[in-house]
């Protein structure tokens, strides 16, 4: 019985301290994804990607709208303040996606590039300030159910 129990806290030391680790060197913003390379060759470009947002109706998901889009920032200083604050910036873009495709988007139809640029580009000016940066969208699929 004492073995089991101090085999046990002997497990929970070891998972304690693995757990303390520090996490691993995050990659620099230009290699978080090789593709970002064959949308432009501008630095600055900030690529983001995986924008994605399930297409409901009612009480059913009727598919997934994927966007792909990126910010053409000229200022450095602004470039660089999008760099650090992306996660942010991420998320606000999500958000604006995910309202367009359960409020906006019509089950069937081509999504309405207009109205999604548009709502990308409001995120990002309530992050980075009006004429700071501006939206262009690299990709819009939507993977039917």
């Amino acid at each position: 019985m004492r073995t089991a129990l101090a085999l046990l806290l002997g497990s929970f030391l070891v998972a304690g301290r693995a757990s303390a680790a520090p996490p691993a060197a995050s990659a620099s913003p230009g290699e978080q994804d090789p593709q970002a390379k064959r949308i432009t060759g501008s630095t600055n470009y900030i690529p983001t990607f995986g924008l994605r947002a399930s297409i409901s109706h009612g009480f059913r998901v009727h598919g997934v709208l994927a966007v792909d889009a990126g910010l053409d920032v000229p200022k450095d200083t602004t470039r660089k303040l999008a760099e650090s604050i992306r996660p942010r910036l991420t998320s606000q873009m999500r958000d604006a996606v995910l309202n367009y495709a359960s409020l906006s988007y019509v089950v069937g139809e081509r999504p309405d590039f207009d109205i999604l640029r548009a709502r990308l580009q409001k995120a990002v000016d309530q992050v980075l300030g009006a004429g700071e940066a501006r939206v262009a969208l690299a990709s819009v699929i939507v993977f039917q159910d």
